[in-house]
């Protein structure tokens, strides 16, 4: 009972702290920068922790300032001043240029075992965390709040159905080597029922936009976001189990880590954004 309680206050501070950065995105951008810097930083060092674990050395400094740069890209946009922007960017620019070659250079120096693992695990974090977390700002700065937010109200409700239903009668394992609890009967649910639910965005003034302009656009942007987000919650169930933890961290109290909270996310938003690329 105290860890179902220690659960549920941590869930909602969580999906709280996310809404309120997101739709707070427009009158005060720095709280989500400020927070998803900081999801970005901790996601880093997990992932390098958890390959610890199985001997492989990623550079746990040039990898997380790497993936911090990566997602710092977007600061190039706050200001309004044209030249201000471009001096910014091409200084971030430059910063992952230079970290990636010293991500090279330095494992030479290491003598350590596993270089080429120790290589790409460096790389890992900036293109798995930090790169989806970019984008979600981008998506920010192009569309508004309304369509991040809808994004993760999609993915948080399509894992508490696919959850509900697969407990209820799910029978046959979607990837039993890999997640031996999701279930084929849970992963349709959660696309029908959420793909339904999805229609409810168009009639809702706030999600308004030029791009989602019909409600078979929602409903397409939700079975991408569902299995995007199913597939992205494998991956990182494929991490863990490769690197034989349980959990990538212990920072939420009855959640596990950054990583655990955002694996789906790091597949769908990606994909989210390539399929409004395509619509607009």
């Amino acid at each position: 009972m105290k860890n179902l309680i220690i659960r549920t206050i941590t869930g909602i501070v969580f999906v709280a702290a996310v809404v309120v950065s997101l739709v707070s995105y427009v009158q005060c951008p720095c709280i989500f920068y400020a927070l998803f810097l900081f999801f970005t930083g901790m996601g880093c060092f997990e992932l390098l922790r958890m390959t610890a674990k199985i001997g492989i050395s990623g550079n746990f400094i040039l990898s997380i300032l790497l993936s911090v740069s990566v997602f710092g890209c977007h600061f190039c946009m706050m200001d309004g001043e044209p030249v201000f922007s471009l001096r910014l960017s091409t200084l971030f620019l430059a910063c992952i240029v230079v970290l990636g070659l010293l991500i090279f250079i330095v494992e030479i120096f290491r003598r350590k075992p596993n270089a080429l693992s120790n290589v790409a695990v460096s790389f890992l974090p900036a293109l798995w965390v930090a790169l989806p977390f970019a984008i979600l700002g981008t998506m920010l700065l192009d569309y508004g709040p309304a369509i991040p937010l809808a994004l993760f109200i999609i993915l948080w409700m399509s894992d508490t159905l696919a959850y509900c239903a697969g407990s209820l009668f799910g029978s046959h394992r979607l990837c039993e080597r890999i997640s031996p609890k999701k279930s084929v009967e849970g992963l349709v649910a959660s696309l029908v029922l959420t793909a339904g639910f999805s229609v409810s965005f168009y009639f809702i003034p706030y999600f308004g936009n030029g791009i989602l302009s019909t409600p078979f656009h929602w409903v397409g942007l939700a079975l991408i976001i569902v299995a995007a987000g199913t597939c992205g919650d494998l991956v990182e169930s494929l991490f863990k189990r490769n690197c034989g933890v349980k959990d990538s961290g212990k920072i939420l109290p009855g959640h596990g880590g950054i990583l655990d909270r955002f694996d789906s996310s790091f597949l769908a938003i990606p994909a989210a954004w390539a399929y409004i690329l395509i619509l607009g």
